[in-house]
């Protein structure tokens, strides 16, 4: 075929692409000029932690690969500010990791340091976020000082050995204690002290006492409780910094600003890519799919009716992540939300979870949970520092400015109770695979970078 005939056929193509993904004629090879056909052993999808740790290792054996990012970077959550005054690095979404042999292998991949991080020596306050009334004698709860209590919680989670590592290995039937209301959970086995500690560790979940058990224990469970023995790492020049050497390294295999038009799964993978240089056909023996499997994300994809049937049972959590300065409250203080009103003080979602110094003068990182819509969650944390400012310091007016926000979404995937029990989690893993196409990422385990990193190095590579 004549080139002018291959740009007649693609830009016929191109249009149709974006108005109906599934069309089979745009995966024809005659569309596209010969520089913008791929072919790989592995195409990933989704360059968070999960998708560059796969592709740093497939590059280290050998393996070619391509990676689609629709950011303009890798690293996902991992959110790192660099104060434009004084230049210190300031981690906003992924602040610490737990100390394992995939945390330093990975960072150690790359030269980038790591040093020891513990609690903030920085002083806490604890406030009531709706009043602005500051509680007083109250102390931020210390891990340390509650180990008696953090072990007999650990003690109540051996019966679930499938969840040691992070990862969703359910037996059937699902024990009944994973899908109870974790307040329930709390009660049934005299756990009420350790509460403000889990609540550190599992206030993503939203209103925490009403989640199902399963997903306090996935971001606070037996892996964690050994992460704080161990001990938390994190790099000093930001944790963004390995991800940056991760892309040098892997270079132009990653497209970026990037998106999945159209799949084929029949032989193989067969892919249509939007990238910002036009339109890509990448074709791979195997997919791997890291971000996470909600049907919007894989809007562009050939779900059929299991991957549909496990897909569309999703709930999710909003959370937003950002750095505020100009609050007008004490500089380098920590300040802690709680509701006297509620049950163990606990916050009810919607909420800001804190105001948090991270050393940087002049910066606090924020986290709100529950609200979806990015502009009543940012008013959620003006409101909250007025109200503080107002109360605890008669400060009459704030001018707050969000100096960076980002939406971590579908951070936190969960499924109601009955579904937990009934087998989701079985039929989720089962989809394992299929149709020449593999999965990891927080819906597949804790949504921790170094059980992340574990899941994958260990239950994922081997298959591809």
């Amino acid at each position: 075929m004549m080139r002018s005939s291959i740009w007649a056929l693609y830009a016929a193509c191109a249009p149709l692409i974006n108005a109906f993904p599934s069309s089979p004629k745009c995966y024809r090879e005659s569309a596209f000029a010969a520089e913008d056909i791929i072919e790989r052993d592995v195409l990933i999808v989704g360059g968070g932690a999960t998708g560059t740790y796969a592709a740093v290792s497939l590059k280290d054996e050998g393996k070619t690969f391509a990676i689609v990012e629709r950011s303009d970077r890798l690293g996902g959550h991992v959110d790192t500010l660099t104060d434009l005054v004084g230049g210190a690095p300031i981690d906003y979404g992924v602040q610490a990791y737990i100390d394992n042999s995939q945390t330093r292998n990975f960072f150690g991949r790359f030269n980038v340091s790591l040093v020891s991080v513990g609690l903030s020596p920085l002083p806490s306050n604890i406030v009531d976020f709706q009043s602005g009334f500051t509680i007083p004698n109250a102390t931020a709860p210390n891990p340390m000082d509650l180990m008696g209590p953090l072990a007999n919680f650990l003690f109540s989670t051996f019966n679930f050995p499938g969840l040691a590592e992070g990862a969703y290995d359910l037996p059937d039937p699902v024990p009944e204690d994973l899908y109870l209301p974790f307040g329930n959970f709390v009660a049934k086995y005299n756990l009420t002290e350790v509460v403000p500690v889990v609540w550190i560790f599992a206030h993503g979940v939203g209103n925490l006492l009403e989640m199902p058990t399963l997903y306090v224990l996935q971001n606070f469970g037996q892996p964690h409780l050994l992460g704080l023995q161990t001990g938390y790492l994190a790099a000093p020049g930001g944790n963004q910094e390995v991800y940056d050497k991760a892309a040098a390294f892997l270079g132009d295999d990653v497209f970026y600003e990037s998106t999945v038009l159209q799949t084929s799964r029949s032989n193989g993978t067969t892919v249509v890519v939007k990238t910002p240089t036009g339109h890509k056909l990448i074709k791979a023996n195997k997919l791997l799919i890291t971000v996470p499997p909600t049907v919007k994300n894989l809007a562009g994809f050939d779900l059929d009716e299991a991957e549909m049937s496990v897909f569309n049972q999703w709930n999710n959590v909003p959370y937003y992540v950002g750095v505020v300065n100009n609050t007008g409250l004490p500089d380098l203080t920590n300040f802690l939300n709680v509701d006297p009103a509620a049950p163990a003080f606990l916050p009810q979602s919607p909420f800001v979870w804190r105001l948090e110094s991270v050393g940087v003068p002049g910066y606090q990182t924020v986290k709100v949970v529950g609200e979806s819509d990015s502009t009543l969650a940012k008013k959620l944390v003006t409101d909250a520092v007025g109200r503080i400012a107002a109360t605890s310091y008669n400060i009459s007016s704030t001018a707050v400015e969000f100096v960076a926000w980002e939406e971590h979404d579908n951070l936190q995937l969960n499924v109601a109770p009955e579904a937990i029990r009934d087998g989701f989690y079985q039929d989720l893993y089962a989809l394992q695979g299929r149709r020449s196409t593999y999965w990891t990422g927080n819906a597949w385990c804790s949504d921790y970078s170094p059980l992340l990193w574990a899941f994958t190095e260990n239950r994922i590579l081997p298959l591809l």
